[in-house]
């Protein structure tokens, strides 16, 4: 019989139809790491399957691990800290995130258009006083880096808002009628220049570290709005500092930096048309909420799957730094 050990917090129903699924086929144990470490130090060692987040430290005692089911879309800590176990399958939360993050990237870049934080910050004064708005999305130019789940969710929202979208993906291949054109991270230096929007929601790999260093930056327009939802490691903060004091981009919001949480004394804080939200857009408001059944919908599929010998769905390739087969 095989171990289930499950980290994550799980609702009541969730839990019992979890229990259900698995019952005869594997035993099962809930732990919180932090209020019961010695019960879960114990428990990784006889785990088959653990559910939720690991530290890296952690992996010493898995001693029968067959494989981890991550929460996240983006699994960069496990690659990067050379502890996970080598014949485990990592398996990541891909294209469950798309809505959720969706809406949060096109409420910042609607915000950053009709120059909402500014507005807020008058509200706190007081003050009444209308700002000139002149970054419409009519007619512009949208280039979306990351053409899987999320980015093409935002593409089919703003498709009736914009005039062009320009997708950029790792391979080209057919691609949704949200997207005008498709192209491959080679063509990025070429489409920067023509897009009023930019948005990134690449993940961290060794090929997009440092990807808008101050020559890509200064490549985009001067009225631009970018937008970074992949990971902080994408941009160069420093750069973009400098780009910005000169008076470069309409307006720029970042829900991921380097480091997280940002230091309450980086100067990134107090540019004006910077807007900030601490790695926020793929939360959710509790565990009834539709994307935490989404989470523990997959999660059951994906255990079921293990279970039954076959191969579960989002498994990481290491040598990749993503999923499998995208």
């Amino acid at each position: 019989m095989k171990n289930i050990l499950v980290l994550l917090p799980y609702d009541e129903i969730s839990k019992e139809k979890l229990v259900s699924a698995v019952e005869g086929k594997s035993s099962i144990s809930f732990i919180n790491r932090k209020e019961n470490p010695d019960e879960y130090k114990a428990a990784l060692k006889t785990a088959n399957l653990i559910i939720g987040e690991v530290p890296n430290a952690d992996f010493q005692y898995c001693e029968n691990l067959e494989m981890l089911q991550s929460s996240s879309s983006g699994i960069n800590y496990y690659i990067e800290g050379g502890k996970f176990p080598e014949n485990a399958k990592l398996c990541c939360m891909t294209g469950v995130y798309g809505n959720v993050i969706a809406e949060h990237l096109l409420g910042t870049i609607l915000s950053l258009c009709r120059r909402i934080p500014e507005y807020r910050n008058q509200q706190n004064e007081h003050k009444w006083k209308i700002l000139r708005f002149d970054k419409p999305l009519d007619e512009s130019t949208v280039l979306i880096l990351g053409a899987g789940d999320i980015g093409t969710t935002l593409a089919k929202w703003m498709r009736p808002m914009v005039g062009k979208i320009i997708g950029i993906r790792r391979t080209v291949r057919d691609f949704p009628d949200c997207f005008d054109e498709m192209e491959t991270l080679e063509k990025l230096d070429e489409k920067l220049p023509e897009a009023d929007f930019v948005i990134s929601i690449l993940p961290h790999t060794p090929e997009t570290a440092g990807l808008f260093d101050e020559r890509r930056l200064r490549l985009m327009k001067d009225d631009a709005v970018f937008v970074n939802g992949g990971r902080g490691s994408l941009v160069d903060q420093e750069a973009l500092l400098k780009v910005m004091s000169e008076g470069k981009f309409y307006g720029v919001g970042l829900d991921v930096t380097v480091p997280e949480p940002l230091p309450e004394e980086s100067p990134l804080w107090n540019q004006e048309r910077l807007l900030i939200t601490p790695h926020a857009a793929g939360n959710s408001c509790s565990l009834e909420s539709p994307l935490e059944r989404k989470i523990r919908n997959f999660i059951l599929k994906n255990t079921l799957l293990w279970l039954g010998g076959e191969e579960p769905e989002n498994v990481i390739d290491f040598s990749l730094g993503y999923k499998k087969n995208i």
